[in-house]
């Protein structure tokens, strides 16, 4: 519905025949087309990929490249599948961020490796390198693009399994690329090898429960991210780190999904192709499916999530059968470590009936079942959780919940959203009060922001997570105005935003108060009277 939801192990072994793939494991196929990389040509150098012998599911993606070049912060590698069906950045220009343009000085030198069960960290890898040194050669994770004078949360783990398993052999079979392009002139560089390696899925294994090729891949290595990768920035639907200014507008019974690309200051680009998904009847969010790091529409319906993965070009509907009437699923969230972000939602008694257990229910894309976790008692609408934040610094998911305390106070309690253990309990506002998930505070760690209404204005107050220090309250926007979470102007910290609708025509419009420049606000036009603005899904 279009309003305020509250009621509610190590990677594979790398083996194969290069050629043909091979039932008993990933195949090797080598590529062609290798050499110098264009200098400051973001066309960069394509190389193919000649994948054939795949009659199942692909299940496992790999890619190792051997190359060389003076500034790795200049590089950027992109695997495509046949026909450009699903894509992902391998790595990309590296160290770049809201004051760093150009990005780490290291060198490449040797064969680098990217799966899913790597542990090893390329930015972080770089970061520790003299400027004259290569890299050390060897197994890394695949990680999200920096974004220069942009956002600072480039540099994030990512999926290659997330985004290319489940592609039927009709999609898998045939050239692959992989676009290695360098952005900043003067440094240079050569690919001198590349191997795309594809897995098939094993008989019987792909129908799980999840429901129309929603693919998972094999057990992996749980890595901790960097602590600014521990939060996702809301409705980032480019992957630069920044929250986009997206709209919702209802259209005969359907769902039209308005993106304008952040970007910054306050500003936004052309929209892009506008999508459709969803009804009237359904809930809306935003979250990584594919784990590419950068955020999927969303819409629940009567116990089933439609999905379109940015992956995929927003192209493709994916649908996973998860929850039912009551249930509170705007929760999903990376809870087992995959890099790719697990339906969840939280489950209470119905409201009248005694309290009783409640639970965060995780459908885990690792494992491919749903495990329950238990979060207390209570009743639906008698508590309100916002689950799918780190809370506490370990780089996982936890969970916030609210409740009625005497006198009408806020109780809150902080549980570890893998075992429901008790993290920190607190009061904060009153029960009645919205809750605004994010980092307002200045560090990594998401934080609890309640707002509520004062002679027709909005006041926030927040608590930060870390220190338990709340914060002085902050007055901002009016009565009627939907809260929002986000990241608009990529410093890694949430920004007091709304959006602010209005029956003049032109005159609907977000607001934000930047966290880097909190002095002033940010006025760009979107949207009419009656729409919603996707980055409030989350607020409860």
């Amino acid at each position: 519905m279009l309003h305020r939801h509250r009621a509610m192990v190590l990677g594979w072994l790398l083996a194969g025949t290069a050629g043909s793939a091979v039932a008993g494991g990933p195949a090797g196929f080598p590529g062609t087309g290798t050499g110098a990389i264009p200098d400051g040509n973001p066309a960069g150098l394509t190389i193919s990929f000649a994948v054939s012998g795949i009659v199942r599911p692909v299940g496992s993606v790999q890619v190792s490249i051997d190359l060389t070049h003076t500034w790795v912060g200049d590089v950027q590698a992109t695997l495509i599948s046949p026909g450009g069906k699903a894509r992902l950045v391998v790595f990309g220009r590296v160290g770049t961020g809201k004051a760093s343009t150009f990005g780490d000085s290291s060198n490449l030198g040797g064969l680098y490796w990217f799966y899913d069960g790597a542990v090893g960290d390329l930015w972080a890898a770089a970061a520790l390198i003299d400027t004259n040194a290569a890299v050390p050669p060897g197994s890394y994770r695949t990680l999200s693009s920096g974004a220069p004078q942009k956002s600072n949360l480039g540099g994030c783990p990512t999926s290659l399994n997330g985004v290319f398993s489940g592609l039927q052999d009709s999609d898998a079979n045939g050239t692959w690329t992989l676009v290695v392009s360098d952005a900043v002139s003067s440094d240079a560089g050569t690919v001198n090898a590349a191997t795309l390696y594809v897995g098939m899925v094993n008989d019987g294994v792909f129908m799980d429960g999840f429901e129309t090729f929603i693919a998972r891949g094999p057990e992996g290595t749980v890595i901790t991210p960097q602590p600014r990768c521990w939060n996702k920035p809301l409705a980032d639907f480019t992957g630069d780190g920044l929250t986009d200014f997206t709209i919702l507008h209802p259209n005969a019974g359907t769902v039209e999904w308005t993106i304008l690309p952040n970007l910054g200051a306050g500003t936004a680009g052309a929209a892009l192709p506008m999508l459709t998904l969803g009804t009237s009847a359904s809930v809306f969010d935003s979250f990584d499916i594919d784990g590419d790091r950068i955020a999927d529409p969303a819409a629940w319906t009567a116990g089933d999530w439609a999905i379109r993965p940015s992956s995929r070009g927003f192209a493709e509907v994916w649908f996973r059968t998860h929850g039912q009437t009551n249930d509170d699923v705007m929760q999903s969230a990376d809870y087992d470590g995959d890099s790719i972000d697990d339906t969840a939602l939280v489950r209470a008694p119905p409201f009248g009936s005694p309290p009783g257990p409640v639970e965060l229910r995780v459908q885990s894309s690792m494992l491919g079942w749903e495990f329950p976790v238990s979060i207390g008692t209570g009743v639906t609408s008698a508590l309100f959780a916002v689950g799918g934040f780190d809370y506490s610094g370990d780089g996982k998911p936890d969970v916030a919940v609210q409740r009625a305390g005497a006198g009408s106070v806020g109780d809150f309690t902080i549980y570890d959203g893998r075992n429901g253990s008790t993290l920190s309990a607190f009061t904060l506002g009153t029960s009645s009060d919205f809750i605004i998930p994010g980092n307002h505070t200045g560090s990594y760690y998401a934080d609890v922001t309640v707002s509520r209404a004062v002679s027709g204005n909005r006041v926030w107050e927040t608590r930060d997570s870390e220190t338990g220090v709340v914060q002085p309250p902050v007055t901002f926007s009016i009565v009627g105005d939907q809260r929002l979470g986000g990241d608009y102007d990529g410093d890694g910290l949430t920004d007091h935003a709304v959006w602010h609708p209005s029956t003049t025509p032109g005159a609907s419009q977000f607001q934000i108060r930047p966290s880097t420049n909190t002095a002033v606000v940010w006025n760009l036009a979107a949207g009419i009277s009656g729409d919603y603005a996707v980055a409030g899904a989350r607020v409860h």
